[in-house]
């Protein structure tokens, strides 16, 4: 009895401190939380410093003439030294000091400036090209481009001749945030892909873009730069039609008569594809993840996704997870060589207020082209009312490898309940950010508008059929794998109330973390709480956000059929931990609280972890850590 009471006054004390109080003050979080548009402190900046003439600028100012042009300049100028050093510079009118100016005259044509002279920064922008693009320009190709530190010396001098682009004004749009410019930029970028031309936007319009069942295609580099662009969905023709589709210069083909059946250990397709492809496999004849709970469904085909040379050769870094007895079909995707990169934009959704069922609706941006990197859009939504439908994505990854998305912020979804499969209510998952079969795709330095801790939006991601996940340096509401993730890693981020969400296999990688949510990691146990795999987890931090004394999250009631054996992370890796309450804490949950003996007949048992060790491990008051509740399921013991 006296355990009891003590472990129910343990467990009221853990809720009283454990959830946010001490945790922001601690981290500083609190604030920034509430605000919206936090970063991850545990951001790697490529530079330890900048200075002038030896000089550190902490003392300087940005001087900015009146203007929106101007104006916007200044916020870029601060944007990409903060981004390089985690300098931030005032914005001034007093030119009295040393300090980075921005010339109120502009150059000719398409030419950017800048200068040193006498301790101070000269920048000056063109006519046509504006001023934050050859700031960009600058960042990009010089500063960036340093190693450890960065100096700008008097007499240095640094120009940037813009050329080979057309822009949206060209074909007719205005600008103005009324008028319907849609048809002005799918002109743009027609010609463009059509004569190899880069398309830049005005850096003080705004786009209005409505509703038409239309889409821009884009096939070379855009500089969006400061523009503002308003989607409208409150009145769209066709919810499944994208605005831009960043699209490869080959056309997808199948080889589906040309790849015979392939093993897990697999090397080689079988054929030449004589270039570089993705390549998605699908047996009809097998269904994996057959999903359990109130959207329970039959399953999906099996579905892997490789990386395959000239001459077939699967890359082993993205291997098959999947035996194939037969391919029903086979795609192959032609990967581009060169980086296409779309940079800028600042994109508001004014939101649907259709009825709150499953349609979704994609009006973003559809990347499908290898080798793509999108840097610094900003995306926010507004006009989100009672009902509405959800969203698959904004920026949405699919078919394609080696894509980037970095120094980005999104927007979590407003959260809306309908009757799912099961025939009881659900809330619909909504994103702004989505990846289904790729490979090699990383969100670097990437944040979102809203507090990640608020409940009620949903998690900002989802992704299915994914490898060699990567966030680096993000602060958003979770990272997500649905229907599974080969190689997840998850460092220099923090994650909110949908922490760290997994099923998959391979290697999971959590380091210089913190999560702020129920669980460190939840293992899906709509998809059988499975990580056929290793887990390691290095220097982070787990602020529960309610009474759990667990870090790992799964549940499988052992008698579900997911289309896969299920099993707990095989070998778990634990070097620096700390857990913000009191008491014990448990490395997992019960995972099937009726599996209390050694005799329980599991159908379609779980298998459990073989090797667990843990280093450092701490806790508020207690670093005591056990495996589990449940003995029966967990045998094995924690080496320290």
């Amino acid at each position: 009895m006296f355990s009891r009471i003590a472990a129910f006054l343990i467990s009221v004390i853990s809720f009283l401190t454990a959830p946010f109080s001490q945790a922001f003050i601690k981290l500083e979080l609190k604030d920034e939380l509430k605000d919206g548009n936090y970063e991850s402190p545990y951001i790697v900046r490529p530079l330890e410093e900048i200075t002038v003439n030896g000089a550190s600028v902490d003392g300087y100012c940005i001087v900015n003439p009146e203007g929106e042009l101007y104006g916007n300049a200044a916020e870029a100028l601060s944007d990409e030294l903060y981004k390089a050093c985690g300098t931030e510079l005032e914005i001034s009118s007093d030119a009295s000091g040393k300090a980075f100016i921005i010339d109120s005259s502009l150059n000719e044509g398409d030419t950017f400036t800048l200068r040193v002279e006498n301790g101070s920064v000269y920048i000056k922008g063109g006519k046509s090209v504006g001023i934050s693009r050859g700031i960009a320009a600058f960042a990009d190709e010089v500063i960036l481009a340093s190693d450890g530190s960065y100096d700008f010396k008097d007499g240095y001098e640094y120009t940037k001749t813009f050329t080979d682009y057309v822009t949206y004004e060209d074909f007719g749009a205005v600008g103005d945030g009324k008028t319907d410019d849609f048809d002005a930029i799918i002109k743009a970028h027609e010609y463009a892909n059509l004569n190899g031309k880069a398309v830049f936007a005005n850096e003080t319009a705004t786009y209005y873009i409505g509703g038409a069942d239309k889409t821009a295609y884009i096939k070379t580099d855009v500089s969006w730069s400061t523009a503002r662009f308003i989607i409208d969905d409150t009145n769209v023709e066709n919810r499944s039609a994208w605005v831009f589709n960043i699209a490869p210069s080959e056309s997808a083909y199948s080889i589906t008569d040309k790849v015979s059946p392939l093993k897990i250990d697999a090397e080689n397709i079988g054929t030449a594809l004589g270039e570089r492809c993705l390549v998605v496999l699908t047996d009809s004849n097998v269904k994996r993840y057959i999903r359990k709970g109130a959207n329970q469904n039959s399953g999906s085909n099996q579905t892997d996704v490789i990386i395959v040379d000239k001459n077939g050769g699967i890359d082993l870094s993205a291997p098959l997870i999947w035996d194939f007895d037969a391919i029903t079909s086979a795609t192959a995707y032609p990967i581009d060589t060169g980086t296409l990169t779309v940079k800028g934009g600042v994109f508001t959704t004014l939101a649907n207020n259709a009825s709150s069922e499953y349609n979704y609706y994609t009006r973003g941006i559809l990347v499908r082209r290898s080798n793509t990197v999108i840097d610094s859009i900003y995306h926010d939504v507004k006009n989100e009312g009672k009902t509405g439908s959800p969203y698959s994505a904004f920026v949405s990854l699919s078919c394609c490898a080696d894509v980037t998305v970095k120094n980005s912020t999104f927007t979590g979804h407003k959260k809306y309940t309908t009757i799912g499969s099961a025939g009881t209510s659900v809330t619909m998952g909504t994103y702004d950010i989505g990846a289904a079969t790729v490979v090699n795709a990383s969100f670097v330095n990437c944040k979102q508008t809203n507090d990640i801790t608020d409940n009620d939006y949903w998690g900002i991601a989802g992704t299915n059929y994914c490898k060699n996940l990567v966030y680096d340096g993000c602060a958003f509401s979770r990272f997500d794998a649905h229907q599974g993730v080969l190689n997840a890693t998850v460092i220099n981020s923090v994650l909110g109330h949908h922490g760290i969400k997994l099923i998959g296999s391979g290697t999971a990688l959590i380091e210089n973390t913190t999560v702020l949510s129920d669980s460190f990691i939840d293992l899906r146990a709509d998809y059988g709480s499975t990580w056929n795999g290793d887990l390691i987890i290095r220097n982070c931090k787990f602020y529960p956000t309610g009474v759990s004394s667990h870090i790992i999250n799964a549940e499988n009631t052992e008698n579900h059929n997911f289309g896969y054996t299920c099993y707990l992370p095989q070998k778990i890796e634990i070097d620096g931990l700390y857990v913000h309450r009191l008491g014990t804490s448990y490395l997992f949950t019960k995972v099937n609280k009726e599996h209390k003996k050694d005799s329980y007949n599991a159908e379609y048992p779980v298998v459990p972890p073989q090797e667990i060790t843990v280093k450092n491990f701490s806790g508020q008051l207690s670093d005591n850590l056990k495996v589990s509740k449940n003995k029966a399921i967990f045998k094995v013991e924690i080496t320290k």
